[in-house]
């Protein structure tokens, strides 16, 4: 996930996740952001290494989200 995407999941729902800088993966997993309420509604946010990822293959990235989403 860009930088500023990032600084935007953790600004809304005060969480601490992982900003990288530069061209370089930071996401090493699927991380989820801290819950928060948004129109009455509970919500969680969902940070996912990207494809094109500096130290995963694509398959790679591909079978951690859809494990993450298996598990939830």
């Amino acid at each position: 996930m860009p930088e500023m995407h990032v600084q935007f999941v953790n600004l809304v729902s005060g969480s601490h996740l992982q900003v990288g800088e530069g061209l370089l993966s930071c996401t090493p997993s699927v991380q989820t952001s801290q819950t928060f309420a948004l129109f009455g509604r509970r919500i969680m946010l969902i940070d996912t290494p990207g494809f094109d990822d500096t130290t995963k293959s694509d398959t790679e990235v591909l079978k951690m989200i859809a494990s993450s989403l298996a598990d939830a």
